[in-house]
């Protein structure tokens, strides 16, 4: 089968490389996907440029390993290792389940069409890729492939951090940067769902009438705009409670100064690629704080009766359209002689498009139940 693959961490994305290699054949609790589209995303990036092996790298737990030991860990404990090239990449994807392995949970899949959680060293661009069954979810026909690809890393995080995170309250104030991504407008949907004031940050006006029609309450464009002179008039001088923010650098420090008494900054990525500018008496008098997040982390502190609610209320969000993205880019293809590019040669990259194995992108509903799968593809 053809597989994007990395062999070593690598500056830019022209070193992917798609190869032949075996199917494989899933084990106990997983099932094996036929690959039909997935998407790209800015984390699927950092197993490329290797951020996050170089971020465990800092991290306390990964100071005193055993000489013989090269590896870093998610957890203190170390029984989850960030893995390291060679491996295939896409974290996350929609396509048939066409093999199980031993157990319950995997065997009630078999034939369904699932969007599934991946990432490497079992990454979802490529034809077929293994999964957990209890990371792959069944999505109902009304959802559209290129919306089930999405399923997990820009709607689950959207939800988690405004409903389970930060615990915004209807009527409260919740201010986030890089508002025209895709995770940015799902929250935006979410709060006009629950009922939560929304401050859209932005660097233009490209997605000023797409966030207020979406519902977003004031949108702040930085080209133009005085970030904290504008939450002032906003809040009423009073700031923001809440606030989400992926880009760092000196927006971060911005977004310090728009919290109100005891407010809460949580960092969810990094985008600008420059450390956190932050005085520490922007903190000390309001009593402020800062928080990070990664989604795999927080999931892996939940228990299993959690985890299944939160898909089943993602999953109901998605089928209501509320964390749907309505805009969905141009797939890419997995080219055998070109590589990844996409259908027009736009440049790779997130939110960009969906890669789809083989030549052919579309009618691939009348084609699941059979042949070769397609093949994958957003957010801050």
């Amino acid at each position: 089968m053809k597989s994007a693959r990395l062999g070593a961490f690598a500056p830019q994305t022209g070193d992917i490389r798609i190869v032949d290699v075996p199917v494989p054949e899933p084990g106990p609790g997983q099932v094996r996907v036929r690959m039909l589209l997935s998407p790209v995303n800015p984390s699927d990036l950092n197993f490329v440029h290797g951020t996050y092996h170089a971020a465990l790298e800092r991290i306390i737990w990964n100071q005193r390993r055993p000489a013989a030991d090269t590896r870093v860990y998610y957890d203190p404990p170390r029984t989850n290792p960030c893995p390291v090239p060679p491996y295939a990449l896409g974290g996350e994807g929609v396509g048939i389940v066409d093999a199980c392995g031993p157990g319950f949970l995997a065997r009630r899949l078999r034939g369904q069409r699932v969007a599934i959680a991946g990432g490497p060293p079992n990454g979802t661009w490529q034809e077929y890729t293994l999964a957990d069954a209890k990371r792959a979810v069944v999505v109902p026909e009304s959802v559209p492939d290129e919306q089930a690809a999405m399923f997990f890393v820009n709607p689950i995080t959207a939800y988690v951090l405004v409903r389970e995170v930060l615990r915004v309250r209807r009527g409260e104030w919740l201010l986030l940067t890089a508002a025209g991504s895709a995770l940015g407008k799902s929250v935006v949907r979410l709060g006009r769902r629950y009922g939560l004031r929304t401050i859209c940050v932005v660097r233009s006006g490209a997605n000023t009438a797409e966030l207020a029609a979406l519902g977003a309450d004031a949108v702040v464009e930085t080209d133009r705009q005085d970030l904290i002179s504008e939450v002032a008039r906003i809040t009423g001088d009073r700031g923001v409670p809440h606030a989400l923010d992926c880009v760092g650098g000196e927006l971060a420090g911005r977004v310090v100064r728009c919290l109100g008494v005891g407010g809460q900054l949580v960092i969810y990525g990094t985008l600008g690629d420059s450390p956190l500018q932050i005085p520490g008496r922007d903190l000390m008098m309001p009593a402020a704080r800062i928080s990070g997040f990664l989604l795999p982390v927080w999931m892996a502190q939940q228990t299993p009766l959690k985890l299944l609610g939160l898909l089943r209320a993602v999953r109901r969000l998605t089928v209501e359209g509320c964390l749907a993205e309505r805009h969905v880019a141009l797939p890419a293809r997995i080219d055998e002689s070109q590589g990844i590019r996409t259908d027009r040669q736009a440049t790779l990259g997130p939110g960009r498009g969906g890669l789809r194995p083989g030549q052919r992108s579309r009618a691939v509903r009348d084609e699941r139940r059979s042949g070769i799968g397609r093949k994958p593809e957003s957010q801050p």
